[in-house]
């Protein structure tokens, strides 16, 4: 400040704050000017350059211009020089010749005074060579012409009017040595005549000439590097041009001098150069001239670089002078001022800031400035003098970049401590920010103690999800299994359609519980999948005839189309494919009055051994408003107008939607009102390469198999697996000619077969339908099965090429399970479930002993003799889990199955840790109870 004061008294010009932005303009003007002069300098150096290059072409085209002509005039002279004067007349011809090597020329009247000149062989071949003609024109008032030598064989003559202006030239009017230079245009060549005296001594001696074409003239002349000629004769007339201008020409010719360069023409800017000089002794005159836009073109890339360094170095210094005015001039004339208001406001901003913020000295811990909440949070505690020094060791301590802390004041207060080591007024100190998270403290206990409640909420609703599982699936296990026992009983028809109907709902409230259960479990993370190997077609089969009979009631077309590049044996989740598939088709089949379903299964794309199989399901009901696709997937959302239909859960899709992304997967689907619906689940899964626990399929003999079938897309699916299994497939209708060779045929039906599609067929049939046997049975000449089973398929047509060997073996009814023959023990504390699993075991032939609990059923195990122990995992004084970790301590080794009606995950888990063999999940069929019994059957003559 002192400083500027002094210069301000010193020179208040200078010391003006707009006297910095005057000298920065001064000195940009100066740049400018000297950017400006430099550019000027070199355009014009360019520019001369350029003018000299154009000058020295020109220049060099007159030489060789001058050379040219001046050649020629000095062969004409000195030819005139060579003639010999003969006062005696001679007699004879006027050329004569004496050698092969040079002739005898006799020149004018035989009669008078002749001259002679004498050519050599070379002067000829030279005179030739040059395309010039040897003329001589006598003296005297007749003259004619005479061609001593002509290059061309018919030469025409001199105009009269050049051989009378040669008349009448008197001797003072060419000077001595001097020649005379004449133009013909009367030809349509023009020709240039060089004339010199014979000899100067005789006015009368005649004219030695030389004649020249027009066109060798003009192209002596011709140079591109020159630019455009022009030659005028003695009397200013344009003799020869390469690009005739009236206007240059009068310009040219207003030049004073023989002798001239420079630029003419243009009104307000000439646009030719110039050069202009005479030709040897005469008075003739050759002109060379470039036009100046020529000239322009030729310099454009230094004037654009001129141009374009002016505009880069104008805006660069306007560019320059605007940043240090911005960036340096401008800040500082507000830098002091700033600085004063700046360490105002920072005080300011310190003392009303939300947080507490200090100052501490680095030397003694004390504090240089603080705000008021710092004296408010710090001032009356001994926290801060305890813990300063430890914040200051920490901030300068390069190894421990942490700044920050956290403690707890006195009156209950948390503070978090941030700092960052500084400088103020000349020394080291430490900038402190506490911030008051008390509140934050307290969220994050309140936070705590939601997740505790929540987690104790989880687990009070898993635990009712068990026991609501327990105590449903307990009294419906005795539902179903009394129906089940009812159902193998002798009943009339009355009585087992009652019966039925109170199975049909039975299942669905199972179906019910194990829907919503389901979902819970999906929404507590406990569904687990479980992979395994299963063949693809059989799960097909499997899906499609559990709802064929409910199709065919309804009269709809039901069938599958398998991709036959399908892996046979893949790796997944079967239970939940088939869930995902069963509620699909359910929905079809109940939404689905008239028409078809129809199921899809190929592979979408293959990476490795891992596919992308997509299953479609298509039906041609009633479809799904616009409206209510966007939540057709949310949990118990069921759309409305569908009367006369059972009304469901509204889970089975949410479930499948569910289920599908647990397996990486997609579902989709697409929906029109009246015209049906399309659901599309696309998921990953592994080809297997290991041998399944499925039939063989051995290859089929490679015959021409037809297939013909109503539905293209069925027909087209069969005869791919054909081809698969080595035959020749051809979906079409047999020519008259194939009739007679003895190849398959097979008709394949979607429903039910109304009429045959070839009555007149008389070769091996196999007629495939949607009611059609699992097994190929022969009737009425032809092989019967099932449209959707492709395994039949194969043994039908097997059978038909007669390579399939028919096994003996009878297959028993699937109702009917054989006797095992097995003393078990039954610990079960719910009495109707102890009768139930008493008549199902005994339905299985075995002979049971019930118990109440566990501790009873373990002093009967330890007076019997048995082979299987069946308990309930909840009992009461010991329940199932305790049982078998006894049993097994006490050395039992007999097979323990657990049975429990809790469906949650990790059940098995436990039966399994506790020594169980198996886990059933009540309610089960007499089917699952005998595949868990049959592996430990016992011969009738063991029993005891």
């Amino acid at each position: 400040m002192r400083l500027k004061s002094y210069l301000h008294q010193i020179n208040p010009l200078f010391s003006s704050p707009e006297a910095a932005r005057r000298l920065l303009r001064l000195v940009a003007l100066i740049f400018l000017i000297g950017l400006l002069g430099a550019v000027y300098n070199f355009l014009r150096s360019s520019i001369n350059n350029e003018l000299s290059h154009r000058r020295s072409y020109m220049s060099s085209a007159i030489t060789e211009a001058q050379t040219f002509f001046t050649s020629r005039e000095a062969l004409l002279e000195s030819l005139s020089l060579s003639a010999v004067h003969k006062s005696k007349p001679l007699d004879g011809d006027t050329i004569v010749s004496n050698s092969a090597e040079e002739i005898h020329l006799h020149l004018g009247d035989p009669n008078a005074n002749q001259w002679g000149i004498w050519l050599t062989q070379r002067m000829r071949d030279y005179l030739k060579n040059k395309q010039l003609n040897l003329l001589y024109i006598n003296g005297g008032e007749h003259p004619h012409l005479q061609r001593l030598f002509s290059t061309q064989a018919n030469a025409a003559d001199l105009p009269d009017r050049l051989l009378s202006k040669l008349a009448n030239v008197k001797l003072d009017e060419v000077p001595m040595g001097n020649e005379l230079w004449l133009m013909d245009h009367s030809s349509t060549i023009p020709k240039l005549y060089i004339f010199t005296r014979l000899d100067e001594r005789f006015v009368n001696s005649g004219w030695l000439g030389l004649e020249m074409d027009g066109k060798s003239v003009s192209a002596a002349l011709s140079d591109q590097s020159a630019g455009d000629f022009m030659m005028f004769n003695s009397q200013g007339g344009l003799i020869f041009s390469s690009a005739p201008s009236a206007q240059l020409s009068e310009d040219v010719q207003q030049v004073q001098g023989g002798n001239f360069f420079g630029f003419l023409g243009g009104r307000w800017w000439p646009d030719h150069l110039v050069i202009s000089k005479q030709l040897g002794s005469s008075d003739w005159q050759l002109v060379y001239s470039f036009e100046l836009k020529n000239l322009l073109k030729s310099l454009w890339p230094p004037l654009l670089a001129a141009l374009l360094i002016s505009l880069f170095g104008m805006a660069l210094i306007g560019f320059l002078t605007h940043w240090i005015e911005v960036r340096l001039i401008a800040p500082a004339l507000h830098r002091i001022q700033a600085l004063i208001e700046s360490e105002a406001f920072s005080r300011d901003v310190i003392q009303i800031a939300p947080v507490a913020l200090c100052v501490l000295r680095r030397s003694d811990g004390r504090v240089v400035l603080e705000n008021t909440l710092s004296q408010q949070w710090l001032g009356n505690g001994t926290e801060r003098e305890q813990l300063c020094a430890g914040w200051i060791e920490q901030a300068f301590d390069p190894n421990r970049p942490n700044s920050s802390d956290y403690f707890e004041t006195a009156d209950g207060r948390h503070l978090y401590l941030s700092s960052a080591p500084t400088r103020y007024s000349g020394e080291d100190v430490l900038f402190c920010a506490f911030s008051d998270i008390s509140a934050r403290k307290q969220i994050e206990a309140a936070l705590e103690e939601a997740k505790r409640l929540a987690d104790t909420a989880n687990e009070a609703k898993t635990l009712f999800l068990a026991t609501m599982s327990h105590e449903i699936r307990t009294p419906l296990y005795g539902v179903l299994g009394t129906l089940e026992l009812l159902s193998r009983t002798q009943l009339d028809n009355q009585q087992r359609d009652y019966l039925r109907a109170i199975e049909g709902s039975s299942g669905t409230l199972l179906q019910l519980i194990c829907d919503v259960l389901d979902v819970s479990k999906i929404e507590a993370g406990q569904l687990a999948l479980e992979l395994s190997e299963f063949s693809s077609l059989d799960l097909v089969h499997e899906i499609i005839q559990a709802y064929a009979a409910a199709a065919q009631a309804k009269g709809l077309q039901f069938y599958a189309c398998v991709d036959p590049q399908l892996p046979e044996i893949l790796l997944g989740d079967v239970t939940r494919i088939r869930q995902i598939l069963s509620n699909l088709l359910n929905n079809a089949v109940k939404f689905t009055d008239s028409g078809r379903i129809v199921l899809r299964v190929k592979v979408d794309s293959r990476d490795g051994e891992r596919s992308n199989i997509l299953w479609q399901v298509s039906d041609t009901g009633r479809g799904i408003a616009q409206d209510d696709q966007a939540l057709i997937f949310e949990p118990f959302y069921q759309t409305e107008g569908n009367t006369n239909v059972i009304a469901g859960t509204g889970l089975g899709l949410p479930i499948c939607q569910r289920l599908t992304q647990l397996m990486n997967g997609n579902i989709r689907m697409v929906s029109e009102l009246g015209l049906g619906s399309s659901f599309t689940l696309t998921l990953p899964l592994e080809a297997s390469s290991t041998v399944f626990n499925t039939p063989a399929i051995s290859p089929l003999l490679p015959e021409m198999i037809y297939v013909v079938s109503p539905v293209r897309e069925l027909a087209e699916s069969v005869a791919g697996w054909l081809r698969r299994w080595g035959a020749r497939a051809q979906f079409s209708l047999p020519t008259v000619a194939d009739r007679s060779r003895g190849n398959v045929l097979i008709e394949l039906h979607p429903g039910a077969v109304e009429q045959r599609l070839e009555p007149d067929w008389q070769g091996p049939l196999v007629v495939a339908s949607g009611d059609g046997h699992n097994e190929p049975r022969i009737r009425g000449g032809s092989w019967q099965v099932n449209t959707n089973n492709l395994r039949a398929i194969h043994q039908a047509v097997s059978q038909a090429q007669g390579v399939w060997v028919v096994h003996s073996e009878e297959h028993p009814d699937c109702r009917e399970l054989k006797k095992l023959n097995l003393h078990v023990l039954v610990a079960e504390d719910n009495v109707i479930n102890q009768l139930i699993l008493k008549d199902q075991l005994e339905e299985l032939g075995c002979s049971v002993e019930l118990a109440s609990n566990g501790e009873e059923a373990l002093a009967i195990w330890r007076t019997g003799h048995f082979d299987v122990v069946l308990t309930d995992v909840n009992m009461p004084k010991l329940n199932g889990y305790e049982l078998a970790k006894e049993l097994r301590r006490q050395g039992c080794s007999i097979p323990i199955i657990g049975a429990t009606a809790n469906a949650m995950r990790g059940e098995e888990e436990l039966c399994l840790a506790a020594g169980m063999n198996h886990c059933l999940v009540k309610p089960f069929a007499l089917r699952a109870l005998f595949n868990y019994l049959a592996p430990y059957e016992r011969a009738p003559h063991e029993v005891l």
